[in-house]
């Protein structure tokens, strides 16, 4: 690896966490409710967030669905069905359970008449949303009209001394800027 590739390589990570971080505001703003597999201790099916790092662990899988009551409706129709099958199958593969677990989700969600969101369904939705953001701050950017953001930075920064908090630098605060407008603009589209 060149000098240069390893140098670039804490940017690439710190852009793909903010890029996480936005999605993640995205799905808050939405109220989305995840239904998860959860699976290293053993396959388990349930309403809400996976112990550690979800989509990238193996026996880890999430969906989504706009409420949480029915996300706990589906997850409780999913292991039943999940139980009923590993009663007559027996023991199965790590793997293979996760699969069956996957199977049981989609079952019960289809007679549930739930509809199921994918990671890679939020990610897509959530891209378009911060891409339209992003061209509306650059547009702003061209034509100065960043001046109110600067200055609620600024007010952020004398709030924050005054009261001995750490500020933050302007990026990472610019971040959290850009997370509640995505926020704010999904919670917009969810009544919609």
């Amino acid at each position: 690896m060149s000098a240069s590739e390893s140098a670039g390589q804490p940017a690439r990570r710190s852009e793909v966490k903010d890029r996480a971080a936005l999605i993640a505001a995205y799905r808050e703003g939405l109220g989305l409710a995840a239904i998860v597999i959860d699976g290293p201790a053993g396959i388990c099916i349930a309403a809400g967030e996976p112990r550690g790092e979800a989509s990238s662990a193996p026996g880890h899988a999430r969906w989504w669905c706009r409420r949480r009551i029915d996300a706990e409706r589906v997850a409780t129709a999913a292991t039943a069905l999940l139980r009923r099958r590993q009663a007559k199958d027996g023991a199965t593969a790590p793997a293979v359970a996760v699969l069956h677990a996957a199977e049981a989700i989609a079952a019960a969600a289809k007679r549930l008449d739930v509809a199921l969101y994918s990671d890679d369904d939020v990610a897509l939705a959530a891209e378009r949303i911060i891409a339209r953001v992003d061209r509306e701050i650059e547009a702003l950017r061209q034509a100065g009209g960043m001046k109110s953001i600067n200055r609620a930075y600024k007010s952020y920064r004398i709030e924050a001394s005054g009261r001995g908090d750490k500020v933050l630098p302007h990026a990472q605060w610019f971040n959290k800027y850009r997370q509640n407008l995505l926020r704010e603009l999904a919670a917009a589209l969810r009544y919609r």
